[in-house]
């Protein structure tokens, strides 16, 4: 392949050399790039344009509910861990 010499501070030697495949790879991710920028932003004013959401009281009943059998759950499982280090204790200290 041909590769590309660069000579960046203009003293007729070059300074780095890129062939072709780099060359292309790079054009590639800046392509890559600037089109994902450009689709965020074409989202970003579709998603504008929308209504609000409202929250109602009911969908925050629904997540305070879960989140209270969650703390529920979890307490038990405390509990009952809190036991059974208890037994293990019991059993390896003889107590």
């Amino acid at each position: 392949m041909s590769k590309l010499h660069v000579d960046v501070d203009g003293d007729n030697k070059p300074d780095f050399q890129i062939d072709f495949k780099t060359l292309i790879l790079g054009g590639g991710m800046i392509f890559s790039i600037a089109s994902s920028y450009f689709m965020l932003q074409s989202e970003i004013e579709v998603a504008k344009t929308l209504p609000k959401q409202i929250v109602s009281q009911d969908d925050t009943r629904v997540v305070n509910q879960k989140l209270d059998f969650l703390i529920k759950e979890f307490e038990k499982f405390e509990l009952q861990t809190d036991k059974r280090i208890e037994d293990l204790e019991k059993r390896v200290f003889k107590k």
